[in-house]
């Protein structure tokens, strides 16, 4: 048994870690709430990856106040029953793997679609999804039961099973991450244009991800194995783990989101018709009405072309002598003429319509 002095600061360092990444999250929801509604709102009931950010944004910000909340539990001195610390650990190791299966799911299309969803990689992403799955589950029990808890659950030693936990996560990431950066140096020389650019956004969205997660396992299973000997191990991977797939989850979505929302944007921008425009400038001498020289005037007709070229009520007006459609607010695409014939007086002062 550890004493109060080892174990207060423990407590202490958890409680700060909690509160930190917590004000961490906030920030982050506050800053993506308007792409959150922009973005990922509208798709809700259209796509599975809307109804994956949603749940893992709002789930895990209400663990997270669970998390503080048991934190200043534990820095308060408050004592547990043993079977108390088996309950929050039980929640630690669900929400941990919720968290966990979501990103993978957001992960493992995107892989899916790098190779032309062919049976091949579907079939290995299921049999290594399956594994580490299944390696999890039977790894759950005695993680939570061997473990030794301090009165406030501070974990004391962790079970030796957490290592058959740590490999199979860092096992299905090692595949997810190697098959990204395979089909992205083998095949994105030969694209261009949006799935290029999507393939790019796809592995980085990945690398960094999976990068991350198994740097956080890897240092686990270090721990586990007694290489790395440490007492704050067991008790900060969990909070550490829970904020990074947090973050991880919605920057996917709101990344892939964002490209999607940037192509609409391009394809309709290209099923705009174009304007054509013929500009003829010539002198401009009515003197009277403009008392400046006659050389620093001009004339400019232009042609304008629009939507409406078919319709049979093809007019020509004056620009000068009313309003095109007879309002002041409406644009230039939606008026009926296709012909409009516009002069316009430019000096170094002013501008004005002739008559």
């Amino acid at each position: 048994m550890l004493s109060p002095s080892i174990i207060d600061p423990v407590a202490r360092n958890i409680f700060i870690l909690t509160t930190t990444l917590t004000a961490l999250m906030v920030l982050e929801y506050i800053w993506s709430f308007t792409d959150e509604v922009r973005l990922v709102w509208p798709r809700f009931l259209k796509t599975t990856e809307a109804k994956i950010y949603v749940a893992t944004r709002y789930a895990g910000l209400a663990g997270q106040g669970c998390n503080i909340w048991f934190a200043l539990r534990m820095v308060s001195r408050v004592p547990n029953s043993p079977s108390t610390c088996r309950a929050w650990y039980s929640y630690q190791i669900s929400m941990t793997q919720c968290l966990l299966f979501s990103v993978e799911l957001l992960l493992m299309p995107r892989v899916y679609k790098m190779y032309g969803k062919g049976k091949s990689i579907f079939a290995l992403l299921i049999v290594f999804g399956g594994v580490q799955f299944a390696a999890n589950a039977a790894s759950a029990r005695s993680v939570i039961t061997g473990t030794s808890y301090s009165p406030t659950c501070v974990i004391i030693s962790p079970h030796h099973s957490r290592i058959y936990h740590g490999v199979s996560i860092i096992v299905m990431f090692m595949f997810i991450l190697f098959t990204m950066l395979w089909r992205f140096f083998r095949s994105s020389s030969g694209l261009s244009g949006p799935p290029r650019a999507w393939l790019k956004l796809a592995v980085r969205d990945g690398s960094c991800t999976t990068i991350a997660i198994m740097v956080i396992f890897i240092f686990m299973f270090l721990c586990s194995t007694r290489v790395i000997n440490t007492q704050m191990s067991g008790n900060i991977i969990f909070y550490v783990l829970f904020s990074l797939l947090w973050f991880a989850a919605g920057r996917i979505v709101l990344h892939d989101a964002k490209f999607r929302k940037m192509q609409e944007s391009q394809k309709s921008d290209i099923n705009d018709p174009r304007l054509t425009q013929t500009i003829e400038v010539e002198p401009f001498d009515d003197s009277d009405a403009y008392p400046t020289s006659p050389s620093s005037f001009g004339v400019e007709s232009i042609e304008v072309s629009t939507p409406l070229d078919s319709m049979s009520d093809v007019g020509t007006r004056d620009i000068a002598d009313e309003h095109l459609c007879g309002e002041d607010d409406m644009q230039l695409s939606r008026c009926a003429p296709t012909f409009i014939l516009i002069e316009r007086c430019i000096s170094g002062r002013g501008a004005g319509f002739k008559k």
